[in-house]
Parts: C-alpha cells; structure tokens; sequence
C-alpha cells in the first residue's frame, strides 16, 4: 500500500498491509542529526520531508494552528509558554492584530508549493486548533478559569476569536490536497480532566463540531493526559480517533478493548525514558509491544506520545523505523 492509503485504512477501519507511523512534529534539531545538515523546512513546516528517507513515516505535516498570544520562553533551544497577553475586553484588538489574515492566499501559498513538491504519496496533515489552549493559554489558566465564572462572556468572544479564524482557515484546507486534521488541544493531565464535563459540553463541544462539520476529511483528536473520564463526551466532537496517550496516564490496552472498534488510536511510544535516554533496544521492545498490544485488527497508527522534541534521540527514532519495519506487518 502506498502511505496514505495505510493511513486512511486505519482510520477507516479497515486493515492496512502493516501499521502506519506518523509523527504531527519533528523537531529542526532532530531534523538537523537526521540528515547531517540544517533543515531546510522551519516554522510551520512540521515534518522535513527529506526525513522520508531515512525514517519509514508515512505523513507529512503543516502546522495551520492560530498561534498563541503569550510570553514566550527559551530554555536549551526549547520554546516554552509564559504568561498569556490577553487579560480583558480592551485586549481584543491586540489579538486580532496577533492573527494572520485567514483569508489571504499569500499565506496559504508556501504549504501549497510545499505539498505540490513533496505530497507524493503521503499522507498530507493539516495541524489545527479548535480555539480551546488558544484561549486559556492566551489568558492565562488562573485568568481564563477565573472569568469562566466572573466573565464568561469573555471566555466565549476569545475562544470564537480563535475558533473563527481556524473555521477561515478549514475552508482552504479543504480546497487543498489534505487527507487529514489533527485537532490538538490539552483537556487533561496525568491525573484526569482539567475542565468539568460540563465546561466541556457546553462550552468546548461546540466549538469542535463548528469544525467537524465544516471539515470535509477527517481528523483526530490530540490531547494529552488523562481523558478516560470524558472519553464518550469528546467521541460526540466527532473526530475518527484520539492520540498521543501517554503511557504515564492512559492504559492503551484497556482503551483498545473498550473503543478500538470505533476509534483509531496513535501514539503511545514513551518520550519520558524511552526515545530520549532509552537505548536502541528498549525502543524497539516498546514499539514491539505497542504493535502486539493494539495493533491486531487494525485502528492502530505509531506515533510519539507527544511529537518529536529537540531531546530526541536520532538513533532511537531510526530504531523505531526498524521496529516498525520488524513487525509492522500484518
């Protein structure tokens, strides 16, 4: 099978010639060891496609997210979130202003010419937002929970702000040679749910089906943590699966046996030890399991249970190709 046919039978259900593997992001650094040189692919290029040569991915990647209104920090070449810049009404300008135009096609015109050279047969991923970590992020956690009570009108402004402006960008999405979408927004940690239910349902929900009913291929559902507790809330988003799943939060085996008839699940190879300090060997002990556990009958995609970080080791990304290639098959 070509890649993107692999992909679209996971997600469909259907039983591919042996598991895919996608990665959402590869860092330039890792990039940069891969190839023994810089990437020529930064910014919102996710995925160097040069890389396809080296690593059996079957994805590339764009990154078409409203990017977050925030103090941003620098730490061993890692970029972290600060303090959100958005606090009241006299702010919307601001963000507006923060907001690449959704609508001009020069900036949609490099991830054309990006897909136009380096598609083939992959399968192309369009990486977005429902608005949900724009805000928060943007505010604040303190802030934005605070004015879920104290100003929810607010909360809803900021948040159609953001989820206006990727429904703009879904419309070109869908006039471009995309296969899928990756929706990522964090609702949980490792202990469970950031938000209640109801938050959820009434708040968030309606953001994301704004998005599933404009989008004309399907997408997958990232968030990290622990979303056992509301995982038939988010099913009702409609997306066709749900990744990273960290290892640390989420039982995969007990996620397969209960949904894996109904969704596709990626992710799941630990970033914690095993890709950053672990050896070859245990890399391919994971990817090996992961395979046994959750890939039989399908409905499985391999994937980091994040992205691919700077910390990454290059030699234990190539040991996860190899693995994949050892075992992979159906």
């Amino acid at each position: 099978m070509k890649p993107r046919e692999r992909v679209l039978a996971a997600i469909n259900g259907q039983l591919p010639d042996r598991v895919p593997w996608c990665e959402m992001v590869i860092d330039p650094k890792v990039t940069e060891a891969l190839l023994g040189r810089p990437s020529e692919f930064t910014g919102r290029f996710n995925i160097d496609p040069n890389v396809l040569e080296i690593l059996p991915l079957d994805n590339v990647a764009i990154n078409l997210k409203p990017p977050d209104v925030t103090e941003k920090h620098f730490s061993a070449g890692v970029e972290y979130v600060g303090a959100g810049l958005v606090k009241g009404w006299d702010d919307l300008d601001f963000l507006r202003s923060q907001l690449p135009d959704p609508t001009d096609p020069d900036f949609y015109r490099p991830f054309e010419e990006y897909l136009d050279a380096y598609r083939g047969d992959y399968a192309a991923v369009a990486c977005l937002r429902a608005g949900v970590a724009n805000t928060y992020l943007s505010m604040g956690m303190e802030d934005f929970s605070l004015a879920l009570y104290d100003d929810l009108p607010l909360v809803e402004t900021i948040m159609d702000i953001f989820n206006d402006w990727t429904l703009a960008v879904v419309e070109k999405v869908n006039e471009m040679d995309f296969d899928l979408a990756v929706i990522s927004d964090d609702l949980c940690d490792q202990r469970g749910p950031i938000f209640s239910p109801q938050i959820i349902n009434e708040l968030f929900a309606p953001r994301y089906k704004k998005i599933n009913a404009k989008l004309n291929i399907p997408w997958l559902l990232h968030t990290d943590g622990n979303f056992m507790p509301i995982i038939d809330d988010l099913m009702a988003f409609g997306m066709k699966g749900i990744g990273n799943i960290e290892p640390a939060a989420v039982d995969i085996v007990e996620l397969k046996a209960k949904y894996g008839d109904r969704l596709t699940l990626f992710g799941n190879i630990d970033l914690h030890y095993t890709l950053t300090r672990g050896t070859p060997a245990e890399v391919e002990e994971s990817v090996r399991q992961r395979i046994e556990q959750v890939g039989p009958g399908g409905r499985y995609i391999l994937a980091s249970e994040n992205s691919i970080p700077p910390y990454v080791l290059p030699d234990n990304l190539i040991a996860m190709g190899r693995a994949l290639e050892k075992y992979g098959y159906y």
